[in-house]
């Protein structure tokens, strides 16, 4: 669960730091999401900036995807076991 949390808290990150045309600013979520390919005509001109986006968009579910599995796994080291610590564990028998 919290790995899919980080992934998305990193997907969005990922998408607020896109990168901005000159003069116009950042591209809206559809034409990120399609990689620029639903752009005609002079339009074409952002296509490098959405794929650029959508990169970014991309590299910050993975990343936060491998926060997120770190996370759970030291979230899983803190649990209790089930054992009780104060009782002696008896080891096995050496052959």
């Amino acid at each position: 669960m919290l790995i899919a949390i980080f992934a998305i808290l990193g997907g969005c990150v990922g998408y607020l730091l896109r990168p901005a045309i000159p003069f116009i600013g950042q591209l809206p979520f559809y034409i990120v999401i399609t990689d620029g390919q639903n752009l005609h005509g002079i339009e074409r001109l952002a296509q490098p900036y959405a794929q650029q986006s959508l990169e970014y968009l991309i590299a910050g579910v993975v990343i936060g995807g491998m926060i997120g599995l770190i996370a759970s796994y030291l979230y899983s080291l803190t649990q209790d076991n089930g054992y009780d610590d104060d009782k002696p564990h008896r080891t096995p028998p050496r052959l």
